[in-house]
């Protein structure tokens, strides 16, 4: 009868121990809903344009710029060649020359017509620089995208380690317990070892990352044509496209803004990537990791920073046509 009564204890103790990690194991179970709500995020393309944009043929930059400087010395005695190149990209070189006719005549509306050229020249300022701040816009939106999903992710992979270090804790303090209730040196050792394996397994699994992921759409990659050094784009305006690919606009006059670009995400970014990665970022999208939300954010952020800085040399030419 004593016997008896020992085995229903054990039995009794051994299901109560299997309850309670099991319990427990279910606290490592991910959020669903949450997970559902970051997944809408993901394909949602909020980040986009509400609108097509159409852009007047007249103001597009023209390919011959060079020989029309040279052969133009009334516009390079006014104008800096690196204020020309800008004119040219904004497309208001023959208002400009229109405008040093109007300012040397003696006309008596010459001063009226001039005023109104200057208008219209400060009129493609502004458009250019909405140009830029609509592309910095939409940069920003999904560089901020990438990194709440990337965040998102890393949250839920830092509950998980917590989760299973505490797990491991909570099973060896348990098994510990319960082999001090079991007279049965045998099924003691059981016990003890089975905890033991079960806890060590728990902290193994805390020591490795998961393979979360959540899938990322994105069939208006702005990062594409920067990558690939495509000469048209048919996402970026043609001004801001024409910026990034005159070597004029770049620090070192050497290498346009974009091959500038991609080296620094070459060597700072995508240091020895994979051509699946590679895909990943600048193909229509897929499954997206921590890591790799983080990479397409930096990336995004790069950009961005460097179609901002289109802004310092709309500046500069705003400076010239106010002397």
């Amino acid at each position: 009868m004593k016997m008896v009564t020992k085995g229903v204890k054990l039995r009794i103790w051994v299901i109560r121990f299997a309850w309670l990690v099991g319990v427990l194991s279910g606290f490592t179970a991910c959020n669903s809903l949450k997970q559902s709500q970051q997944e809408t995020t993901a394909q949602n393309n909020y980040c986009h344009p509400t609108v097509d944009y159409s852009y007047d043929s007249t103001y597009l930059p023209q390919a011959t710029i060079d020989a029309i400087l040279k052969a133009d010395t009334a516009l390079t005695r006014r104008y800096s060649q690196h204020d020309l190149l800008m004119a040219n990209a904004i497309g208001v070189i023959p208002l400009l020359r229109e405008l040093i006719v109007l300012e040397t005549s003696s006309k008596a509306d010459a001063r009226l017509e001039s005023v109104i050229k200057h208008q219209q020249i400060l009129n493609r300022l502004l458009v250019a620089s909405t140009q830029v701040s609509s592309v910095a816009a939409e940069l920003d939106c999904e560089g901020e995208r990438a990194d709440r999903l990337a965040t998102y992710l890393d949250q839920y992979d830092t509950q998980r380690i917590r989760r299973l270090t505490l797990l491991s804790i909570i099973v060896g303090a348990a098994t510990t317990v319960v082999t001090t209730l079991i007279q049965s040196d045998n099924t003691s050792k059981v016990v003890g070892i089975s905890g033991g394996v079960i806890g060590a397994g728990f902290g193994g699994f805390a020591a490795f990352s998961t393979s979360r992921i959540i899938h990322l759409s994105h069939q208006r990659n702005l990062l594409t044509d920067v990558w690939e050094q495509n000469q048209q784009s048919k996402i970026y305006p043609p001004f801001v496209w024409y910026v990034l690919n005159e070597k004029t606009f770049s620090n070192s006059n050497q290498y346009s803004v974009i091959h500038n670009i991609r080296q620094r995400w070459e060597n700072f970014v995508l240091n020895d990537s994979s051509p699946q990665e590679q895909a990943l970022y600048f193909g229509q999208g897929g499954d997206y990791k921590a890591d790799d939300f983080h990479a397409r954010a930096n990336m995004l952020n790069q950009l961005q920073s460097s179609v901002r800085s289109i802004n310092q040399d709309l500046h500069s030419l705003a400076l010239a046509l106010a002397r």
